[in-house]
């Protein structure tokens, strides 16, 4: 999206939020706040000063139609929510979402005039213009941090690049460190902090890093992720830090494409079960977007194609790469600097190097996808994710023969060849 307004694009809704005394969830399951956050949500929330009141509705009434309304029409009366200045969040356990669905729609009906969020909106979006808006205060869903470059695969539609990384290399712990010390001195609470590589588990002083995050910033972080490909299993050192801080894994599975890893990947979901470390295990049968190299010329398109485009593409929101003490639009993007294949462009990113000038709703606003062009430069070579990519999809995983030198103008169709 293309700031119109900077620093203003949700002053209206701003304004209502400053009206609200309080913070409502109702529903069940209030001890896991997200699919990726396994901590209650009054930990996620604890950086805000408001009230938050939960009411429990047990999910057992959400699935029943009559039932659930009539039981609504109750709950209302009973805790006066027509009378409430507050922000209502219909709220349970993510495999539950038919639920909250249902639930969302009910009280949208019942109380057309409250504000009221699905609890993914709300913490995915709203929560970020709640903070600012109300305590001038920055909340960002996610971000991004990469270890090291050096991976245990060459997938050849890898995310970051790796095939045409030439040199990949570790960063430097006192690097890493810095990095989060310039970013939490603007962040008040990030939703999830992603550790990612290459393959961060390659990464030596991970165990060290994890430790020092959670001993500066753990008030700042609502749950620390760790993204792995499958291919190594912790050592004595890092599965204790990973249990003692709550760590949850990221576990990708390329065991289609790479049949090889089956066995270690295998191995180390047992070990996690054994130590009692949470993973989110992703199913065989995974695919990747074909977003790089470009499937046409999209230099030639309109700036307001661009931006459509753009909207439409989760590689742009909400999660964000942190690099060199900056935020960027688009994780890709920061990843295609990195490979060599762009030059780093400021209107790609939000630097946070000078705390003293950083304009927290612009940052929101940013962090939400609103930027000075309403896209990324990288757009002008990627295909894009999600809706914005209507390419055939490739089994995940797949690996390239060796490492590639990008050229200007390589082609989808040349690089399939590869």
């Amino acid at each position: 999206m293309k700031w119109q307004n900077k620093g203003f694009e949700f002053e209206e809704l701003g304004k209502r939020f400053q009206e609200s005394s309080k913070l409502i969830f109702i529903g069940e399951d209030f001890d896991q706040a997200h699919y990726y956050v396994n901590k209650p949500i009054e930990k996620l929330l604890d950086f805000l000063d408001v009230d938050i009141e939960f009411i429990k509705f047990p999910k057992k009434f959400m699935r029943l139609g009559l039932v659930t309304k009539l039981l609504l029409l109750f709950y209302i009366k009973k805790y006066k929510l027509k009378d409430e200045k507050a922000v209502i969040i219909p709220h349970c356990h993510y495999s539950e979402i038919c639920c909250i669905n249902k639930l969302t729609k009910y009280l949208k009906r019942f109380l057309p005039q409250s504000l009221i969020y699905h609890t993914n909106d709300f913490f995915e979006k709203y929560l970020s213009v709640y903070s600012a808006y109300t305590q001038n205060k920055t909340y960002l869903r996610d971000t991004c941090i990469i270890v090291t470059t050096i991976c245990t695969l060459n997938c050849k539609y890898c995310l970051n690049f790796t095939p045409f990384i030439q040199n990949p290399a570790a960063i430097s712990l006192d690097k890493l460190k810095e990095e989060a010390s310039i970013y939490f001195k603007s962040i008040d609470k990030v939703s999830f902090f992603q550790i990612s590589g290459g393959e961060p588990l390659s990464y030596k002083e991970l165990p060290e890093y994890i430790e020092w995050l959670a001993e500066n910033y753990n008030n700042q972080i609502g749950q620390i992720l760790l993204a792995t490909n499958g291919t190594l299993i912790p050592n004595e050192k890092l599965t204790d830090v990973l249990k003692r801080h709550k760590i949850i894994l990221l576990l990708d599975n390329y065991t289609d494409a790479v049949p090889r890893t089956k066995q270690t990947r295998d191995k180390l979901i047992k070990h996690l079960n054994e130590n009692g470390i949470d993973y989110r295990n992703y199913e065989s049968g995974q695919k990747f977007f074909k977003f790089f190299p470009a499937n046409e010329d999209y230099s030639l398109w309109s700036e307001e194609d661009l931006i459509s485009r753009a909207d439409k593409c989760w590689g742009l929101q909400p999660c964000r790469n942190l690099r060199n003490g900056r935020i960027y639009y688009c994780n890709f993007s920061s990843f295609a600097v990195t490979a060599g294949i762009i030059q780093d462009d400021p209107v790609n990113y939000y630097d946070l190097n000078n705390p003293n000038l950083v304009n927290k709703k612009e940052l929101m606003e940013f962090a939400l996808g609103y930027s000075e062009l309403g896209y990324d430069t990288f757009c002008k070579l990627c295909n894009g994710i999600n809706s914005a990519n209507t390419l055939t999809r490739d089994i995940a995983g797949r690996q390239a023969s060796g490492k590639i030198k990008w050229h200007e103008g390589m082609t989808l169709k040349e690089y399939d060849k590869m």
